[in-house]
């Protein structure tokens, strides 16, 4: 039995007409006949005693319409059910975009609050070096990181500012200084991001603009946070990286970190596509995105 065949049949049910039910339903007289034929011989029962514009209900026809009907109810009501969870993001996909390197900890922590309130719903967590095309395409459906202030088509607010402070080795003289300045590190390899982490933009801009005299110092350059610690680590040099990451450093690591004067400093903002619908579990997890730094 076809769903199809149990709506046309219902519709006649109330019409008691096959005229009036293939008009209401758009369809020609013959089809809905021949639908009403089929459900009858597939159930080996007569379920209409046939009377031209004032069809009857045989009593196999009055049980079929009785659960018909329920069975359209529960249709409906999981209809409804189906577009509250789509609606609310229970049972959606999240895709979570950013272009910070050193976040993935962070986020993480937070995921496992966010599974616990929203068990259907599933995350996507990638890095994107562009991350406003990323929202613009609507690749994601939310970004965390370093964003324009200026594009129409992102709705971002800031939710973060920190200092870059240097990370050094602890058998480094360095670093048992307070405080650094620049000309401390003028003979100073430093340790920076590979060219496609969005930061080392950041550290390169700022040495371009504020000091260029450190252009000329040997340079490293690694793909990951925990590759660039461990350079730091063995003392090969020194890395400009975020403040808030000096309490996350690895045990097994002998790093500290310390402030540099008038350093580098990143805006850190949460933003979606101004087109995109919230639901009601991309609103809760953009709010518990804005507390986990």
């Amino acid at each position: 039995m076809k769903l199809k065949q149990l709506d046309y049949f219902l519709a006649l049910c109330k019409n008691k007409s096959f005229t009036k039910t293939s008009e209401e339903l758009g369809i020609s007289q013959p089809y809905l006949s021949t639908h009403i034929r089929e459900l009858e011989q597939e159930l080996n029962a007569q379920l209409i005693t046939r009377d031209y514009g004032n069809n009857t209900l045989t009593p196999e026809g009055l049980v079929l319409k009785k659960r018909g009907e329920k069975i359209f109810q529960e249709f409906e009501m999981a209809v409804t059910e189906i577009n509250l969870l789509v609606h609310t993001g229970e049972t959606a996909t999240i895709k979570i975009g950013t272009n910070l390197a050193d976040t993935d900890y962070l986020i993480a922590k937070m995921l496992t609050d966010f599974h616990q309130k929203y068990p259907l719903a599933s995350i996507d967590y990638g890095y994107y070096d562009n991350l406003e095309i990323a929202l613009e395409n609507k690749e994601i459906d939310i970004a965390v990181g370093i964003l324009s202030e200026e594009n129409s088509k992102i709705a971002s607010s800031l939710i973060f500012s920190e200092s870059y402070v240097v990370f050094i080795s602890k058998k480094n003289q360095l670093s048992y200084l307070n405080e650094l300045s620049v000309e401390h590190l003028l003979q100073t390899p430093l340790i920076n991001y590979s060219k496609q982490i969005y930061e080392k933009n950041i550290i390169k801009t700022w040495i371009e603009i504020n000091h260029p005299e450190l252009k000329d110092n040997q340079c490293y350059e690694l793909p990951s946070t925990i590759s660039i610690l461990n350079l730091v680590d063995q003392d090969f040099g020194v890395a400009f990286l975020p403040y808030s990451l000096a309490d996350s450093i690895p045990n097994y690591l002998s790093i500290t970190s310390v402030e540099i004067i008038d350093g580098p400093f990143r805006n850190i903002s949460i933003g979606y596509h101004s087109d995109l619908p919230l639901s009601k579990a991309h609103k809760d997890l953009i709010e518990q995105l804005q507390f986990i730094f």
